[in-house]
C-alpha cells in the first residue's frame, strides 16, 4: 500500500514540473525571424531559474547550439509563450529542438519535439 500511495504522489510530482510544449514538428522558424517557444509552467515551485538552449542532434549525442535564454522563472505562467530571434544555423534542416534545464540540473532536462530552422529566403 504504501508504494502504491508513493507512486501515485510521484506521478502528481512529475506531472506539475515545467512541461515544453512548442515548437513541434510542422513548425517552421526562418533565421532573423521570431521564434516562439511555449511551455506549462511548473506547479512545483521547483524551476525558479530555469535555462533554455537551441540543440541539435540525435537523442543519444544532443548538442547546445547556444543558450537561448537564462533565469527564467519558470513558475511564472505569464512568461511563456518566450519570443526571440531566430539564430543562423547550419545545417537548415527539421533537427533542431530547446532543451529546459533547471539551473545547471541537467538530470531533470525537458525538451521540445523537433522543428524546422530554414533560410529567411526560403520562407
Amino acid at each position: 500500500m504504501f508504494s502504491v500511495v508513493v507512486f501515485a504522489l510521484s506521478i502528481g510530482v512529475a506531472a506539475a514540473a515545467l512541461t515544453p510544449t512548442a515548437p513541434g514538428p510542422g513548425d517552421i522558424f526562418a533565421a532573423g525571424s521570431d521564434c516562439t517557444i511555449k511551455w506549462t509552467a511548473d506547479k512545483t515551485g521547483q524551476w525558479t531559474n530555469t535555462t533554455i538552449y537551441l540543440m541539435s542532434g540525435s537523442n543519444n549525442n544532443m548538442t547546445r547550439v547556444t543558450k537561448v535564454a537564462s533565469g527564467i522563472d519558470g513558475t511564472d505562467p505569464s512568461l511563456s509563450p518566450y519570443t526571440w530571434t531566430c539564430p543562423e544555423v547550419e545545417p537548415y534542416s527539421a533537427i533542431y529542438f530547446y532543451e529546459f534545464t533547471n539551473g545547471d540540473d541537467i538530470e531533470d532536462s525537458s525538451w521540445t519535439t523537433r522543428f524546422t530552422a530554414c533560410s529567411l529566403l526560403t520562407v
